[in-house]
């Protein structure tokens, strides 16, 4: 039998293993077993390119009350046959790229996450279906760029701003309502919606990024709330100058006491109003 000095020995050696071996603990919370990564739920942080590439996680799932504060950037990058992924009430931060080529259909954003990262959900090819936090107030470049089967995206009217080319090659998206509060929208935010239908602009006047719409091809009906025209960085326009004919087939809809502005404004005098 140990004496009680050396037990009192083994505990304070254990102590310090605790305090200055924190990812000791750590290793044992995440487990791979028959294609389930689970995480456990001291985990706070899981750490960029955590699980890079790993072709073999197939599912992620949480233990009950999950402590997970933040994802890091492309901690799931190139997770292909990544398929079911619950995130936990208590994330608040995700890292530029983190679900990058991964393979869900659908993805609920918590409600403590204000913004979406660069390139979050880049080049999912399987991604149909997005929630986003009621209180998100940024989406990133690139955020869904590339997500050709994303059909609908409800973008909450708490978002402030859209990055360059966040939902570019969106093919399958048809309608897009942004919030009329909005205050900045980037370059190539929307382009190659090849689906894209019908797009209801902010209604402030604040600069335009160029050719938001380049290569929606099937765009008939853009409403701009806006009593001012809206301005185009650099002096652009909606669409590539080699898709002038989408002009005449696209309906601009503005406020009856604006009409005449419209027409003589740069870029928007292309429509037939």
């Amino acid at each position: 039998m140990q004496s009680k000095q050396t037990k009192q020995v083994t505990r304070f050696f254990i102590i310090l293993i605790v305090i200055f071996n924190p990812f000791l603990i750590l290793a044992e919370q995440w487990i791979v077993k028959d294609s389930v990564l689970t995480i456990g739920r001291y985990v706070k942080c899981i750490p960029s390119y955590q699980f890079s590439d790993r072709t073999d996680i197939r599912e992620v799932k949480f233990e009950n009350r999950s402590n997970l504060k933040s994802i890091g950037e492309y901690a799931f990058l190139g997770c292909s046959n990544l398929k079911e992924i619950e995130l936990p009430n208590t994330l608040s931060s995700l890292g530029e790229g983190c679900f990058r080529e991964c393979g869900f259909e659908e993805l609920s954003i918590p409600d403590g996450v204000k913004a979406i990262p660069k390139a979050m959900c880049s080049w999912n090819k399987d991604l149909r279906s997005v929630k986003l936090p009621s209180r998100l107030a940024d989406i990133g470049s690139h955020a869904f760029a590339y997500c050709e089967r994303l059909q609908a995206i409800d973008i909450p009217s708490s978002v402030m701003h859209i990055g360059s080319n966040a939902f570019s090659r969106c093919r399958t998206i048809k309608e897009v309502k942004l919030p009329p509060g909005m205050k900045e929208l980037e370059s190539y935010a929307f382009s190659d919606c090849e689906s894209l239908e019908t797009a209801v602009m902010p209604s402030n006047a604040n600069l335009l990024g160029e050719l938001i719409f380049s290569g929606c091809v099937n765009l008939r009906n853009l409403t701009v709330m806006s009593t001012i025209p809206p301005p185009f960085d650099c002096n652009s326009f909606i669409f590539e100058p080699d898709e002038t004919i989408l002009y005449s087939k696209c309906k601009l809809h503005v406020p009856g006491q604006s009409i005449a502005k419209y027409r003589r404004a740069p870029g928007w005098k292309l429509f037939n109003l």
